[in-house]
């Protein structure tokens, strides 16, 4: 009996060190719990915020374990909620698949990243260049060629109108205002770019070529990148289904847009479908996408570091969103209606894409990401703190029209640091704490706003290097005397209402003759400041910019009759035709024309 004992328990031991050798994995297990952990997290999270939700689907990837959560609707009137179906715009995300398409272009041999692009358009392609350095690839990809931005034509309302990339491109309202690799300003108009030049190319259209190299691959058949979702008449038809909503989940009438610069944020589909594209980046070898595991690797290596720093910033188009792990990077996106965004990590094997039915949405975009690959962790260094004084001032971003009445937008997003102690540092309502000298992180913000790099520039003095785009120092003449103009133009404006307003009831009460030109004047100042309201009202509507021509001319033929009955009042002044009153009304409806025609001149809000 004692033997037979012994027996059963040898055979015990022996199955105890082969499981130990072979079956038990402390890797697998540590890998099972962290997932355990945070699938725990991100349910409590969302459960938490579930009063802020239109409808959000999410994904998480912890090695091969996928989580995936789906809440609130996809229409909140009708009660539809959000299920496997629901398609959802990826905006900018849309992104993703220029620089995947870019690097299988350079794994082929058919494109060098450090080449001027130049050689890879046709020669009768027009687009804006104008400084001498030449334009590679890695600008496009960092942000960094010099292009400004533009407002008209971003999102239109949708039209039967078909154009291609190309007449996109060469009819965009765009300049080159900085000299390539000096700033980096966030462009849809440079990621276009990009992905024009995989079009010439690879020879096929942009559409076709991520249909076959990267949506047939995937098996993505629940995806469509068309800007009028003809290449998926299934997500065409589940789109209409779907509703945006802003953060007070109210519902955003008219909400389906087109993008003409389609490449840079069109593609919409379901989240399953994102899925695969997430595992795929996932992936040891990058199979299917790529031949040789060594591109996969490379697209993720960061290609720009923030200024005089080892924090990584961008890596070949996919920004780095500062977490506890230095290798994560993806790209965030927002629509009229829709947000989303979709990172990876593949040093720790893991990855994560949300997608929300709703405008400029952060707890949840953002706020995932931040949960699942945990703060950014600074690691402590020796050097003395410097003092913050030195970036004290009024700043704006990088990214923004700088021509074209557009430009106006940016005296609204300029933002005022100012020092706080000896060594941190507040811009607006935000706090900075001073890590090391020129590096600032603050704990009033989601990790993708966490850090902040300043240093000098030898062309544009001070920037603050943010996520998307570095903010340039303003000086505080030209903040005051451009807010100046538009103060002084709204004075004008309105002294030309209570004009109007008393010489209409002196002439109903007292049956007073009009002075014609004064009241004219005035007139025309009411109607061209309705004008431009119009036009804004339009801008914001997302008109296309053709719409807005024949209105920016008025403010054109504005001036030049302004020219007219002013030099006529002025000729009456020195002929001394005018009793002392008039005198007056004369001297102001001069000024107040002239103040309204420099700001028409000065924000370029004419055609």
């Amino acid at each position: 009996m004692r033997k037979y004992n012994n027996n059963i328990f040898m055979a015990f031991i022996c199955f105890l060190l082969l499981w130990m050798l072979f079956g038990y994995n402390p890797q697998i297990t540590s890998s099972a719990n962290e997932h355990a952990f945070l699938e725990n997290k991100l349910e409590n999270y969302i459960v938490k915020h579930e009063e802020n939700i239109a409808g959000l689907a999410t994904i998480m990837v912890v090695d091969d374990k996928i989580t995936y959560k789906m809440k609130g609707y996809s229409n909140i009137e009708k009660e539809v909620p959000v299920n496997e179906n629901t398609v959802f715009e990826w905006a900018s995300v849309s992104k993703v698949l220029i620089w995947i398409s870019v690097l299988q272009l350079v794994e082929a041999g058919k494109l060098d990243l450090e080449t001027n692009i130049e050689i890879y358009l046709p020669n009768d392609f027009h687009y804006p260049k104008n400084f001498e350095e030449p334009i590679t690839m890695y600008d496009l990809m960092h942000h960094s060629a010099g292009f400004d931005d533009s407002y008209t034509d971003l999102m239109i309302h949708q039209t039967t109108k078909k154009t291609s990339l190309r007449e996109v491109l060469e009819s965009a309202d765009i300049k080159q205002v900085f000299s390539p690799g000096d700033v980096v300003a966030y462009s849809n108009y440079g990621s276009g770019l990009a992905a024009y030049i995989v079009e010439e190319v690879s020879g096929i259209d942009y559409r076709e070529y991520v249909r076959k190299n990267i949506f047939e691959p995937l098996h993505m058949t629940k995806t469509a990148i068309d800007p009028h979702q003809d290449d998926n008449k299934w997500v065409k038809e589940q789109r209409k289904k779907v509703h945006g909503y802003s953060n007070a989940l109210r519902l955003i009438q008219s909400n389906n847009f087109s993008i003409p610069m389609f490449p840079a944020g069109s593609v919409m589909g379901t989240a399953g479908d994102m899925q695969k594209l997430l595992q795929a980046l996932l992936a040891e070898d990058g199979a299917p996408l790529f031949k040789n595991n060594r591109t996969i690797t490379q697209l993720f290596e960061p290609t720009l570091f923030y200024p005089k720093t080892n924090i990584p910033r961008i890596a070949n188009g996919l920004f780095y969103l500062p977490s506890k792990s230095p290798g994560v990077f993806g790209h965030g996106g927002n629509s009229k209606a829709f947000s989303s965004s979709f990172y990876v990590d593949r040093i720790n094997r893991m990855g994560v894409l949300v997608l929300t039915n709703m405008k400029d949405e952060s707890t949840f975009t953002h706020g995932i990401p931040e949960l699942v690959f945990g703060k950014y962790e600074h690691v402590e260094s020796d050097l003395h703190l410097e003092n913050s004084s030195q970036w004290k001032g009024i700043y704006e971003p990088a990214r923004l029209p700088r021509h074209g009445f557009s430009k106006l937008y940016g005296l609204f997003l300029r933002s005022h640091t100012k020092q706080q102690g000896s060594d941190a540092i507040r811009i607006n309502d935000l706090y900075y704490s001073q890590l090391e000298p020129g590096i600032y992180k603050t704990d009033d913000d989601f990790s993708m706003y966490s850090v902040d790099v300043y240093s000098e520039n030898p062309q544009n003095k001070k920037i603050l290097s943010s996520t998307y785009s570095d903010l340039l120092y303003i000086p505080s003449y030209k903040h005051f005397l451009e807010w100046a103009i538009i103060i002084l133009g709204l004075l004008a404006f309105m002294f030309s209402v209570i004009y109007v307003i008393v010489t209409l009831c002196k002439r109903i009460w007292s049956k007073k003759n009009l002075q014609i030109f004064h009241f004219t004047q005035h007139l025309l100042n009411i109607l061209m400041f309705t004008n431009v309201l119009w036009i804004v009202y339009k801008t914001l509507s997302m008109v296309s910019y053709s719409f807005l021509k024949p209105f920016l001319t008025l403010n054109l033929i504005y001036v030049v009759i302004v020219l007219v009955i002013s030099g006529f009042l002025i000729i009456k002044l020195k002929r001394n035709r005018l009793v002392n009153y008039n005198k007056r009304i004369s001297v102001m409806t001069i000024m107040s024309a002239g103040i309204l025609c420099i700001n028409i001149l000065y924000w370029e809000i004419y055609y």
